[in-house]
């Protein structure tokens, strides 16, 4: 590279996931209820076209839709989100976008007359996972591929239901982030686990545990995990015990700018330089 030139980056591949679910967690009644993705779909659909100018590539978005028991429940059917967010049968149409599916693990408790998550229960995370399998095949006519659960949550029963399940890629890993009580559920059994050694490449996982990549050569159509981009690790605020850490972030566009945008540009930006 020549003095005074500023670097080439080489293309990258960047996956961009969207989670489609209601506007609320623990209670999602109303009218309605999915108002939120409408809105979205609208800034996505500028995104898209922004990004497609500045790249002057095609681009492709990554859905992940709500089809568990919760969803099931409330409005009838688990395959709802068909009916509540027609645009995202458009665009997967039309764009060629792709779409997996992101059970949650919140369970009525007709005592307390409230959901919330229960992690304790491999029936309950295999009616999760199952349901949303069936919505998917019943809305798009094909196995699902993709997985990504709610809350971050996964363990090794999980993840060999998945395989299980004829699911290829899971991406709900979060490598640096520490295990932490559920903020809004302080009745959820279990908590979000600890993923302070996960691995920040993809990897197939160890038969014996999850977040350990296999020793032997890869297998074919064997799952693969996709960890999801996180920052360096940073002094943060826990809800347990020592209450401090230097644990990472994710780089959740939900959150305040400030949090993620600096790692976010750093990882934007990173590449290879041009000879």
């Amino acid at each position: 590279m020549e003095k005074g030139h500023s670097p080439r980056l080489e293309p990258r591949s960047v996956l961009f996931l969207i989670d489609v679910e209601p506007d609320a967690r623990k209670d999602p009644r109303g009218p309605g209820g999915w108002g939120g993705n409408s809105r979205a779909f609208e800034q996505l659909a500028e995104l898209r076209t922004r990004l497609a100018d500045r790249t002057r590539k095609s681009v492709v978005f990554n859905w992940f839709i709500r089809a568990d028991p919760q969803i099931r429940q409330i409005w009838g059917r688990a395959d709802w989100v068909a009916d509540a967010c027609p645009q995202l049968l458009r665009v997967v149409d039309d764009d060629g976008d792709y779409c997996g599916i992101h059970p949650h693990h919140w369970r009525w408790n007709p005592r307390r007359g409230e959901w919330s998550n229960d992690f304790g229960d491999p029936g309950w995370t295999d009616e999760c996972l199952g349901t949303a399998v069936e919505a998917f095949h019943h809305i798009f006519h094909r196995p699902v591929e993709a997985c990504r659960f709610g809350d971050r949550w996964l363990n090794q029963h999980a993840v060999e239901q998945m395989q299980r399940s004829g699911i290829s890629y899971d991406l709900t890993l979060e490598p640096g982030l520490p295990d932490e009580p559920i903020y809004d559920d302080p009745h959820a059994i279990g908590v979000m686990p600890n993923y302070m050694r996960a691995p920040h490449a993809p990897y197939q996982p160890s038969p014996v545990d999850f977040l350990v990549p296999r020793a032997s050569v890869t297998h074919p159509g064997a799952l693969w995990m996709i960890p999801i981009t996180t920052s360096r690790p940073i002094w943060r605020l826990l809800r347990r015990p020592p209450y401090v850490m230097k644990a990472s972030r994710p780089l959740n566009l939900a959150l305040p700018t400030f949090l993620i945008w600096p790692h976010l540009r750093s990882q934007l930006e990173r590449g290879h330089a041009g000879r």
